[in-house]
């Protein structure tokens, strides 16, 4: 490690060149600028504007007669990190921090599809001292200049990430890159990747210790496409080759997965999976990859392995409704197909989930009704079992509807004694709906719906901003393992305020 006075020399000379970089948006932000997390906060990811304010008269889109910091559906926007308290009403961020829009050094500028309903999924490393997310290495109002959005160009996710440019077919071609975030604000995005979510999205990074990472997403869905599903990613740093660990379907349609959050619990690594790609291999579950977590193809290509119990054995993830499960929008004897986005294990025998309420696919179901909320999931004698789904709060409506929250997307928690504490962010049927950041505290020892349990909302994304995932802030102030010299972003004293570690600890994912 690096003498903390050498690292200050570098950081001084890094910053007075990014802040000279930075976008107008960026340098009119209102929120106070993060330069480190506060131990026992909350993180949410953004898309859109995540300065919070268009004074500057700029236009970050690029597009003809686009105003001044507004975003239009599937453009590409910045991604930013905004960090809230776990507790108050009507919350604006503690801070803001916007990830880097212009490449320095070894480290990418980092975008996000603005209104995706399946990307921006954030996550606290297996130590607890960094965060992780993907999105496309590109300058957001370069991308929408140069591909007339919404004109005759091409959506951010369905920009063309093949190594081969030839191979592109006109499509642009954007690299797909995972950000690693520390405790101090500093910002890695030198793990660039190619041929893997190829015109499609990126979802979901998982990283033990910041060294490796195993990264989610779809690729094209045709035939002969290997780019969608699990990977495995060696090291961090450029020049990365991503190993597949789900591939393509075996079963003769040549087809890669569609994944999305990836976990490591208990040295078991788990994917969560709403898929309608390939002919017959339609899923909707939880599923393991391994354990210890695989690094190279596992299962012979045929998928995760479902956890017992969670849906109907063909993987179609149908669940009969109960008067005890239900949401409120669906009916006790309805066959639905659930839709897990992100989850959270309170323990070895509880598992909390995120569903969107919005399957995608409806084979095995007898009604298109989802079972969207949080839904809580106890292993009894070798076997999940849904305890009960939480919705009180969420104001959810049926997924036949074209607007509002149909379920919850963004997920996180902690347990505190015997109750859980939780943190979601909701899951929209239009893309551009408002979204919101929500808690709800849980008895960690019910299997029945105690009835008296209602979301409390934190937080409502500001205008042209879309709250994505959600995880608690990093709890060390520990240099990120490659060179400071192309890491540091932020203000002076960049990495070296005082932690205040929250009254509270929370659960993390271990290897």
């Amino acid at each position: 490690m690096r003498k903390r006075k050498t690292a200050l020399c570098l950081g001084v000379l890094a910053i007075a060149a990014l802040i000279q970089a930075l976008s107008g948006a960026a340098r009119a932000q209102p929120y106070t600028p993060l330069t480190s997390f506060t131990a026992g906060d909350l993180v949410v990811s953004v898309e859109g504007n995540g300065a919070g304010d268009a004074s500057d008269g700029t236009s970050a889109t690029g597009n003809t007669g686009a105003s001044a910091d507004s975003y239009l559906d599937n453009e590409a926007a910045p991604l930013s990190l905004y960090e809230f308290t776990t507790t108050g009403t009507n919350q604006t961020p503690v801070g803001a921090l916007v990830l880097p829009q212009t490449q320095s050094g070894s480290n990418a500028p980092i975008s996000g599809e603005y209104g995706s309903s399946s990307e921006g999924t954030l996550q606290l490393t297996g130590n607890g001292q960094y965060l992780t997310i993907a999105g496309y290495a590109t300058n957001a109002a370069s991308y929408n200049s140069a591909s007339d959005l919404n004109g005759t160009g091409t959506a951010l996710a369905q920009s063309c990430s093949l190594s081969s440019a030839s191979s592109c077919s006109g499509v642009p071609q954007v690299a797909r890159v995972i950000a690693l975030i520390g405790a101090n604000g500093s910002v890695n995005t030198s793990t660039v990747l190619y041929n893997v979510f190829n015109e499609n999205n990126p979802r979901s990074v998982y990283s033990v210790n910041g060294t490796s990472f195993y990264i989610s997403g779809q690729g094209t869905g045709n035939a002969g496409d290997t780019t969608g599903g699990v990977f495995y990613v060696p090291s961090i740093g450029p020049g990365q080759t991503a190993v597949p660990i789900t591939g393509q379907d075996a079963s003769g349609n040549t087809v890669s997965q569609d994944t999305r959050e990836v976990q490591i619990y208990n040295n078991t690594l788990y994917v969560s999976v709403d898929s309608k790609e390939g002919s017959g291999n339609n899923r909707d579950f939880i599923g393991t990859l391994g354990s210890p977590p695989a690094t190279s193809t596992y299962n012979s290509q045929n998928g995760p392995t479902m956890l017992a119990g969670y849906g109907s054995s063909n993987g179609h993830g149908t669940l009969m409704i109960t008067a005890g499960t239900t949401n409120g929008i669906n009916s006790a004897g309805q066959a639905i197909n659930l839709s897990p986005e992100n989850y959270f294990f309170a323990n070895s025998t509880t598992l909390y989930v995120a569903d969107s309420g919005d399957p995608k696919n409806s084979g095995g179901s007898t009604s298109s009704l989802g079972d969207g909320g949080l839904q809580k999931w106890s292993l009894v004698n070798g076997s999940w079992v849904l305890d009960y789904t939480l919705s009180v709060g969420l104001n959810l409506v049926p997924n036949t509807s074209t607007d509002g929250s149909s379920g919850l997307y963004g997920l996180t928690g902690e347990v505190v004694g015997n109750e859980v504490e939780l943190f979601a962010t909701n899951y929209t049927l239009s893309d551009l709906d408002q979204t919101y950041l929500y808690s709800i505290t849980d008895v960690l020892s019910d299997t029945s719906n105690p009835g008296n349990e209602s979301f409390t909302e934190l937080a409502a994304a500001p205008a042209d901003t879309n709250f994505k995932g959600v995880a608690f802030a990093p709890e060390a102030a520990t240099p990120l393992p490659a060179s400071w010299t192309f890491m540091l972003i932020g203000l002076t004293g960049l990495g070296f305020a005082a932690y205040r570690r929250g009254p509270k600890t929370h659960s993390v994912a271990v290897a």
